[in-house]
């Protein structure tokens, strides 16, 4: 079986899930494909803010960030909400579409921690450079992010047509599911509950 994980590394959500879905998908036998997508340019598309915590109200944003932190404690995973947010992260994201599928979830870790924990630019090239030296990917591929300019393009407009909500979402087989905190419901997911149909009219 196979987990599709949707991500963005612009959400800090998205960071928590990373640290976990292996873990996760690894106890139930499946296996995480990772697919990376660019986050503002799917909001858009589906009429979202592109960043949402900015029309939040302080009370609802400060919750947010409380929420974050209560999440990254009960996971046991380093977090800081980064300084330079909103977050640039094309080039980690075609970076990442050019990797060897084997050297994927590395280089997501390594980004994702020097973005979420580290508190550290995705756009700078050296510290994509680092991440790919602690992955084991080519540097080289860096010269290269313009190859996969319509490859995240089409990774993205794919978000959409498979009804992605936001970054994170889990994908086992036809069900989705939006946010780090569903994990819970990816694990029913694995052992083979299936969602009850969904009634629109009571």
């Amino acid at each position: 079986m196979i987990v599709e994980v949707f991500f963005d590394y612009s959400s800090p959500f998205a960071y928590l899930g990373t640290t976990q879905v292996e873990r996760v998908a690894t106890a139930h036998g499946a296996r995480v494909v990772w697919k990376p997508f660019l986050l503002g340019a799917l909001f858009k598309a589906i009429g979202t803010p592109l960043v949402p915590i900015q029309s939040f109200p302080a009370a609802k944003e400060r919750h947010y960030r409380v929420e974050l932190a209560r999440w990254a404690g009960r996971y046991g995973v380093p977090f800081v909400f980064s300084t330079r947010f909103p977050l640039r992260t094309v080039d980690a994201l075609r970076l990442t579409l050019l990797a060897p599928e084997d050297r994927c979830g590395p280089l997501v870790h390594a980004i994702m921690r020097a973005t979420w924990a580290e508190d550290r630019d995705p756009a700078d090239h050296a510290v994509l450079a680092a991440a790919c030296e602690e992955a084991g990917v080519d540097r080289a591929l860096l010269d290269r992010l313009g190859d996969a300019k319509q490859v995240l393009f089409d990774a993205t407009e794919d978000a959409r047509l498979r009804g992605v909500p936001g970054a994170p979402t889990f994908v086992v087989e036809d069900e989705l599911f939006w946010g780090q905190d569903r994990l819970t419901l990816l694990e029913d997911a694995l052992r083979g509950v299936r969602a009850p149909p969904l009634v629109l009219d009571p």
